[in-house]
């Protein structure tokens, strides 16, 4: 789509953000200068970049436009070019335009022949997967994209996937609808949250707070689980994890999930406004921020 912002033609196209990326961006660019979205769903929203630099519409730009924000949104989305076809079930879209007309106009996927209602997984600005609900062999393959993605190393969006119902996008309870597959979609979403967390951690960074990493650990049973470690004693933003290793100044260690960690904290303990979420550990500033 093409604006007019004073004598200038500003050309915008649409731009998928994930919650954890508009929390990050929330502590970046707050306020005015934060991304102005349209929410779509679940985790997901779409908002407009500036061609060529990539630039992101704000809520200050927009809160001068005599246009609905909406409007505008769905007019950059107007052009988007047809689906792709199904391949083995699943149709995989890697133009960012068509992915968010997919999420702007649900009935785009519900035209398509699935097995079952339609099932979207914004997995990355590139790669919007759209499967059958009933479809249990395409929700693997789906899984299987989600991981490459992940080992790739490059920015994801959302492991959180939406079902169409009633016209419009909802949370997809996989853990009803395909309980078979309930520990591939439990390591997709651990996979994904770490990889929020260390887009945030680099956000939080400062001296006097320990920012906790989450680490993956894969059980001897094929679980995976989530664990970050709390140096006993410093003040440390903690994520959300399964497990939380204590590291005692004296040179014990110990375990505790993260229900039973907050639990003996007691009030000590803060969760955050923070997204993702992450609890606030008082304590002394980190021993390498500390004077000799």
């Amino acid at each position: 789509m093409t604006g007019a912002f004073g004598n200038v033609a500003v050309i915008m196209v649409p731009r998928i953000y994930g919650a954890s990326e508009l929390g990050v961006l929330a502590i970046t660019a707050p306020g005015e200068v934060h991304p102005r979205v349209e929410y779509v769903g679940g985790e997901l929203f779409v908002g407009l970049d500036e061609e060529p630099d990539g630039v992101a519409i704000t809520q200050g730009q927009a809160e001068g436009w005599s246009t609905e924000f909406r409007e505008v949104v769905a007019s950059a989305v107007a052009s988007a070019a047809a689906l792709p076809e199904a391949v083995d079930g699943v149709i995989v879209v890697e133009d960012e335009r068509v992915a968010a007309s997919v999420l702007l106009e649900p009935s785009r996927a519900a035209a398509r022949a699935l097995d079952g209602d339609p099932v979207v997984f914004a997995l990355s600005r590139q790669r919007l997967a759209i499967v059958g609900a009933e479809d249990e062999a395409g929700l693997e393959r789906v899984l299987d994209l989600a991981e490459e993605l992940y080992d790739s190393g490059g920015p994801l969006v959302s492991a959180h996937p939406l079902v169409l119902a009633d016209g419009a996008w909802a949370p997809f309870s996989w853990s009803e609808r395909v309980p078979s597959l309930a520990m591939r979609f439990q390591r997709m979403i651990r996979l994904f949250s770490v990889r929020a967390y260390e887009a945030q951690g680099v956000a939080l960074r400062r001296p006097d707070v320990h920012i906790a990493d989450p680490k993956i650990q894969v059980l001897d049973t094929g679980v995976t689980s989530t664990f970050a470690t709390w140096p006993k004693g410093t003040a440390t933003l903690l994520p959300v994890v399964d497990n939380v290793i204590v590291a005692d100044p004296a040179g014990t260690v110990s375990v505790a999930t993260l229900n039973q960690f907050l639990d003996a904290a007691g009030e000590a303990v803060v969760r955050t406004g923070l997204s993702p979420a992450r609890y606030f550990v008082p304590g002394e500033p980190p021993r390498s921020s500390r004077p000799e």
